[in-house]
């Protein structure tokens, strides 16, 4: 539900709304109401005004692809709506037809195919870069890189990857989700825990995270930097640790650690 949510929110930054008329279909939708959006849409299919039709016909797509329970037809019909927007502009609807595309491949389909996922994500960020839809497509592409089906790719090259689009990065939001995601990969894979540590701190510094991911990224780049022998940065963050969180369990092998940093080095 937090996924749909933040898709739809994704949805009401970047319509056009050509149609104040839509507004409602859209509101529908972010209050997890598919039905109703689907008779505002609907309504409209046919409009006089070419950007009212396109934009009724994108909110039919992510409406069939929110109305539970998700049928192969719907998920059909959205893709052949999504497929002729997506070819036929490069206005709002088309470049979010190009996400979702990339999306019902990820996510929707019975079999996922990562790699026409990968293509669409490419496809959207190559043509429209600096687009809300190509930015939040970022982080999608990145999992994609960094999480792939083809176990002959070797995790270092994955990382590689990943990086490589921090790039095209235009927003602080499409940034640190991406160093995040690179961080947590780092760890998953089994690499040397410290090629993480540039990436958390960046995100960190971005301030663009949640109170969870930030509490974690402040207690990974405390320990990395103890680890790693810098101990003026550790202590750092040790302490926005404790002033932040108070109550956390981890309080007290916090104080232990940062008592420990602040001990002349031997």
């Amino acid at each position: 539900m937090k996924r749909a949510l933040l898709l739809t929110g994704l949805v009401l930054a970047a319509v056009t709304a050509a149609g104040s008329e839509l507004a409602a279909g859209w509101q529908a939708l972010a209050g997890y109401r598919a039905a109703p959006a689907l008779q505002v849409f609907d309504r409209y299919l046919a409009a006089a005004d070419p950007a009212v039709a396109r934009e009724a016909r994108f909110g039919r797509g992510v409406a069939l692809l929110d109305k539970q329970p998700v049928t192969f037809a719907q998920i059909a019909e959205a893709r052949a709506l999504f497929t002729a927007l997506a070819d036929s502009g490069g206005d709002d609807p088309a470049q979010g037809a190009r996400f979702f595309l990339g999306r019902i491949a990820q996510h929707h389909q019975p079999q996922p195919d990562p790699a026409e996922a990968a293509r669409q994500f490419r496809r959207l960020i190559a043509e429209h870069e600096n687009s809300v839809w190509a930015q939040s497509a970022l982080g999608r592409l990145a999992l994609l890189e960094l999480y792939g089906p083809d176990p002959s790719v070797p995790p270092a090259t994955r990382v590689a990857a990943a990086e490589k689009l921090l790039a095209h990065t235009h927003t602080p939001v499409a940034e640190s989700e991406l160093h995040l995601a690179i961080a947590e990969a780092v760890f998953f894979h089994r690499l040397p825990a410290a090629g993480a540590l540039p990436h958390l701190l960046a995100a960190e510094r971005l301030g663009r995270l949640d109170w969870t991911a930030r509490t974690e990224t402040l207690v990974q780049i405390a320990e990395l930097s103890r680890l790693t022998g810098n101990r003026p940065q550790a202590a750092k963050y040790y302490r926005t640790f404790l002033a932040e969180n108070p109550r956390d369990l981890r309080h007290y092998i916090v104080r232990e650690r940062l008592a420990e940093m602040e001990k002349p080095a031997p």
